[in-house]
């Protein structure tokens, strides 16, 4: 990687680590998502006509962007109904990991790209973070009870049930996070090819945003979005420009540079994350947990130096 994607990137995982603390602090995570980015959309507008009238793209690229579109609708539904149970130091990294250890296999297997030996134990190193943060939320007794519970997996059919009934949905929702971020982020490794970036990460805003709302208006009431709107209105457009330039930054990047260093190397906002987490939040990151987020950070970044 260039110096100049590497700082790209790096200032993208910062931007990135900051909306999600905003929504985590929310008191409907699901509402501030979907609004952040529909105002984002919305205060990135004339730039968008103006690339719009000098820039339009082809059929393959508008073929792009309707994927993105639907992949950031999961994305966004997914993370903020993890954030409505879930603490920002264990759902980001699980979420941020995964997609980071997904990436580099999609990039090998789908686009044609080569991994480094180095890569492949950056690639470990990740795994094994994101074993340890989910320990980490763990107490002894329930993690007894779950290695009891694989011990005996093919003994009693029963056992699986009691597995699952330990597994807390903001994991479930962190896993699915980092799945379809993985996809996405291949998928617009090869959008930018076709699409400006900026334009690009307009509609994925914009369409992305418009499709959590319509899911999320069956839960809420109109006056829940109205209210959420009003009263913190500086959180979505301060939010809402985080989360454009965070990935605006990223795409930029990745017209020059492979998925598979890229993807990567942004997830040292893992780190940060963490850190917002315990020194903002004051949510209780044990030594487990940390551990587990310089594992992934470590990996992020032995992907991304490899050759």
């Amino acid at each position: 990687m260039t110096p100049l994607a590497i700082l790209l990137v790096i200032a993208s995982a910062f931007a990135h680590s900051s909306w999600n603390l905003m929504v985590r602090k929310a008191t409907r995570p699901a509402v501030t998502t979907a609004l952040m980015a529909v105002t984002s959309a919305i205060l990135v507008l004339p730039l968008a006509v103006y690339l719009l009238i000098v820039d339009m793209p082809g059929l393959i690229g508008w073929g792009f962007i309707a994927a993105t579109i639907a992949l950031h609708i999961w994305y966004f539904a997914t993370l903020g109904y993890a954030y409505n149970t879930g603490e920002l130091s264990i759902v980001y990294p699980v979420a941020r990991g995964l997609g980071l250890a997904i990436i580099p296999i999609l990039g090998v297997f789908v686009i044609g790209e080569s991994m480094s030996l180095a890569a492949v134990g950056g690639a470990v190193s990740i795994v094994t973070g994101i074993s340890l943060i989910t320990i980490s939320d763990i107490d002894p007794e329930t993690f007894k009870r779950t290695v009891r519970a694989w011990l005996f997996l093919f003994k009693n059919w029963r056992i699986v049930r009691h597995f699952r009934q330990l597994m807390r949905p903001a994991w479930a929702l962190a896993i699915l996070t980092g799945i379809v971020i993985g996809i996405y982020s291949v998928v617009d490794a090869q959008g930018v090819k076709h699409v400006q970036p900026a334009l690009y990460m307009f509609f994925l805003q914009l369409g992305g945003g418009l499709g959590m709302i319509a899911i999320q208006s069956r839960l809420e009431t109109r006056v829940a979005f109205i209210d959420e709107a009003r009263r913190h209105w500086k959180i979505l457009v301060v939010g809402g420009l985080l989360q454009f330039a965070a990935y605006t930054l990223v795409l930029t990047a990745l017209t020059f540079s492979p998925v598979s260093y890229v993807g990567p190397l942004r997830e040292v906002s893992i780190l940060v994350a963490v850190g917002y987490g315990a020194i903002v939040l004051r949510e209780k990151v044990t030594i487990v947990r940390a551990l587990g987020a310089i594992f992934i950070a470590c990996g992020g970044v032995a992907i991304a130096l490899a050759p």
